[in-house]
């Protein structure tokens, strides 16, 4: 038995809306481009302006109106044209809501350009009037990283002002991009939406938390006269032995004494020496840490072994699996600690500590910063990857509180919290 055939007035409706939507879908997509013989005439332009504030409701609202005119007029429904009636009256008002009312001066700026997780970043806002009527009231936004600021800006005297004042979160070690100010004209029903740019977005550079050592670091250093080599040198600091005198020596370094008594000219030779370097590598191993708020940690007491390596005039790098990190001053390095992530994919910290002497062999000590799921067999092979001769240690962060264990012949120190840094690093003197 056959299906009834459907009445020929709804297949015509039918065919009409489809026409109807691939014609205004064509059209629309020709506008936004620009293509065809309009493009860069100025009715055009207006045109695509005016496309661009309609948002997804909008669309569809407008879908609907054209739905209830083809039903009104091909099917003769009187609900139809009710329909069509109420979103047309929706639609038309929705533009009075896009009516200029502005003019306003709208600047904001930051206390801090630079903090340090757990402490207050204030924005500070002000709204100004420069015109000479005054300006109704207006809604605006202002992004601020992964969220939104909405205010409210009240009616506004000529010559007045509006201030606000926003927090920024700093809970996480990050660069937060705030602004620009946007003020927004909207309908109530979300059908239209127009915006207009005031500032410039600015960053924020939320920097770990840092820890002062004190000279607890330079004790795990080699001495200041750095480490002794086996070449001669008729100038340095490590005092070696005594020679006869060679025209071109320099006579400050004559020895007095034995020249008297011996009735020869002597000078001292001195022994080479090289500047004791810390080489500070980071585990962003996410396998090799319990929570993020280990890894967190890590970064933290990895900046603070650099930073107060560099503010003792020390040599000091500081390498990860991602890359090396900045070392010429501390600010840059803070800097770029903030884009610090883990890394799912990178190799292990026995892989990362032979590339880290290679690169450096001029280091006297390593310190390896890494998680306390890091695997002891991965900790002994870090130690047989480093010179004989540079001293070598890891620092694991985790929930374990403060203790130390040997693994082969590499101290590895536990610590739960930055604060306990410094008390690792006397322990490890």
């Amino acid at each position: 038995m056959t299906s009834p055939a459907p009445p020929p007035e709804t297949t015509t409706a039918a065919s009409a809306v489809v026409r109807m939507l691939q014609t205004a879908r064509h059209v629309t997509a020709r506008i936004r481009s620009g293509a065809g013989h309009w493009h860069g005439l100025p009715v055009v332009a207006a045109v695509r302006r005016g496309v661009g504030v309609v948002t997804r409701t909008g669309w569809a609202c407008a879908l609907l109106l054209a739905l209830c005119i083809v039903g009104g007029a091909r099917l003769g429904w009187q609900e139809a044209w009710a329909g069509a009636a109420v979103l047309g009256v929706v639609v038309a008002t929705a533009w009075l809501w896009l009516l200029p009312r502005g003019g306003h001066a709208v600047t904001h700026e930051l206390f801090e350009r630079r903090v340090t997780v757990g402490d207050n970043a204030i924005v500070h806002l002000t709204v100004h009037n420069p015109a000479g009527r005054i300006l109704l009231p207006a809604r605006m936004e202002m992004p601020v990283g992964t969220a939104n600021a909405v205010f409210a800006v009240p009616t506004l005297r000529p010559g007045a002002d509006h201030e606000r004042g926003f927090i920024l979160p700093t809970a996480r070690r990050s660069v937060v991009t705030v602004g620009p100010v946007v003020s927004v004209r909207s309908d109530p029903v979300g059908l239209l939406r127009s915006e207009h740019n005031h500032t410039e977005p600015q960053l924020v550079h939320i920097h770990p938390r840092i820890i002062r050592l004190g000279v607890t670091l330079r004790g795990m250093m080699r001495d200041v006269e750095g480490a002794v080599t086996q070449e001669l040198s008729s100038s340095d600091v490590s005092f070696h032995a005594l020679r006869d005198y060679v025209p071109g020596d320099d006579r400050r370094n004559v020895h007095w004494r034995t020249t008297a008594r011996t009735g020869r000219l002597m000078v001292r030779q001195f022994e080479e020496t090289h500047r004791a370097s810390l080489l500070v590598l980071l585990d962003t191993l996410p396998d090799d840490y319990e929570t993020d708020e280990d890894f967190e940690t890590a970064v933290s007491v990895a900046c603070s072994l650099a930073l107060n390596a560099i503010s003792d005039g020390r040599e000091v790098s500081l390498l990860t699996q991602a890359g090396p990190l900045p070392t010429v001053t501390g600010m840059r390095l803070l800097d770029a600690s903030c884009l610090l992530q883990e890394t799912p994919d990178a190799y292990g910290c026995d892989e990362l500590a032979r590339q880290a002497t290679t690169r450096h062999p001029e280091a006297s000590v390593l310190v390896l910063v890494t998680g306390q799921r890091c695997d002891d067999a991965v900790l002994g092979r870090v130690r047989t990857t480093t010179p004989v001769d540079t001293v070598a240690i890891a620092l694991r962060c985790g929930a374990r509180p403060l203790g130390r264990h040997a693994v082969g012949t590499l101290s590895a120190f536990d610590l739960d919290r930055l604060e306990a840094l410094p008390m690792v690093m006397r322990r490890a003197a």
